[in-house]
């Protein structure tokens, strides 16, 4: 397979996916506007500034769209946004405050149900710059996603109120959404995801894997089918703790041992693991 198949045929190719490292993007102290929850770990969200003007009263995710009531009682959502400044304040030794200003809205394709945010942040006297880019610098998109994630263990984090993520789209968090693993229907087999895409096999957070590796996914419930032209080896079955089972021959960076002791992999699926991997086979 060619560079220009990868580039041209983005995250699939012959039901191949491409994984990387990274977890998520950045974590909001959900869309409240009357302050943190007193941890000091997430960023507060102070304010919204509409582009038709008015004050918001509330705004919530509906899966992943981003949706808003005035104090006039009007409800405004996905490309009605476009435009709108969050304001925040970032806690590093010294307050410091941050925009993020939604730059522009893609609803979901037909076989989607993610919203897609071009996003733009800025300090106060800082130009505007994408908040997510990817392996090349690039800037992509990102998607809100209701959760949040510690970055140390990859778990997902228990709260007492709604926080969010602004997951890019080229991290583990946004590109499971992205493929059909939506954490707001479906949380288990979204977290085995993240798990799966950063190989993070013993589920301690720590990553086995690179961005641009190739590997094959696979299910029991039709988000991911098998590709009959793909030819690959079975690598793990993943749950939201890590690898159910794997087979050290066929790791993607040729991991020999782990401080973990996983079984090897059966029959398909008998592990009790929710998703499967495979590496190319030569």
């Amino acid at each position: 397979m060619s560079a220009r198949e990868l580039e041209t045929n983005g995250f699939q190719l012959n039901s191949f996916r491409l994984n990387g490292f990274r977890l998520n993007g950045f974590r909001l102290n959900g869309f409240r506007l009357n302050g943190g929850d007193g941890s000091g770990d997430f960023i507060d969200l102070e304010s919204f500034e509409l582009a038709q003007g008015g004050t918001v009263a509330d705004a919530w995710l509906a899966g992943s769209e981003l949706r808003v009531t005035t104090t006039g009682g009007s409800t405004l959502a996905g490309t009605q946004l476009v435009g709108t400044v969050l304001h925040f304040g970032l806690v590093e030794g010294a307050p410091k405050k941050r925009k993020v200003r939604i730059a522009g809205v893609t609803p979901p394709g037909p076989a989607s149900e993610v919203w897609l945010y071009d996003l733009k942040i800025k300090d106060s006297a800082g130009p505007w710059q994408p908040l997510c880019v990817d392996a090349l610098g690039q800037p992509t998109q990102a998607i809100l996603v209701g959760e949040v994630w510690d970055p140390s263990t990859g778990n997902r984090v228990a709260a007492a109120s709604a926080l969010v993520t602004l997951a890019c789209r080229n991290a583990a968090v946004g590109k499971c959404a992205e493929w059909g693993y939506y954490p707001w229907l479906m949380p288990e087999y979204h977290q085995a995801c993240t798990r799966m895409v950063r190989a993070d096999y013993c589920g301690d957070g720590n990553s086995h894997t690179v961005d641009g590796v190739l590997i094959h996914v696979l299910d029991e419930i039709g988000v991911e089918d098998a590709e009959p032209d793909a030819s690959y080896a079975i690598e793990a079955e993943w749950t939201a703790e890590g690898a159910a089972c794997l087979d050290l021959a066929h790791t993607r960076m040729g991991v020999s041992e782990l401080p973990c002791g996983l079984p090897a992999c059966g029959e398909p699926f008998a592990s009790g693991g929710l998703i499967q991997t495979g590496v190319p086979s030569i």
